[in-house]
């Protein structure tokens, strides 16, 4: 065997420049696959809660010169009847009709009661216990407390 602390050929210098090209080349690898990690922007994680809050503000707001905003009309209807099974009805048509218009096929949503009617679902247009994200908008009209999920 040769000795390397006499080694007038370079052999230790020669392995120690390769290894540390070794760990550099590594290191620039594990860079270049970070780069290309997917990240998904905060904006389009928000993008649901965004639509639930507009959609409520809509609802909450006098929209088209309109004398009531729906959340008063709805009210109105629901208080003025007892929260009959014939005001939920109507309720229900009214909320539909706008859903219609401001959700497309890749929503889902759920338009809950919470204070009067115990957490009634007036109307919806799909499941949200079984969906993986939900988002919720809430406003309160009086005595009843709105809740709208958006999933």
């Amino acid at each position: 065997m040769f000795n390397l602390i006499k080694d007038n050929k370079g052999f230790v210098s020669l392995a120690d420049a390769m290894l540390s090209i070794f760990i550099l080349l590594m290191v620039l690898m594990a860079l270049n696959m970070m780069i290309d990690i997917e990240i998904p922007s905060l904006s389009e994680e928000s993008n649901d809660f965004k639509t639930s809050q507009d959609i409520m503000e809509i609802m909450s707001s006098e929209v088209d010169g309109r004398d009531y905003t729906v959340l008063e009309r709805i009210t109105y209807i629901l208080s003025e009847n007892n929260n009959s099974i014939a005001s939920r009805r109507e309720v229900k048509a009214i909320l539909d009709e706008l859903f219609m218009v401001y959700f497309d096929d890749r929503h889902h949503y759920s338009f809950v009661e919470t204070n009067q009617l115990n957490g009634e679902i007036l109307s919806s247009n799909g499941d949200y216990s079984s969906s993986r994200r939900v988002n919720v908008a809430i406003r309160n009209y009086g005595n009843y407390s709105y809740k709208l999920y958006v999933f």
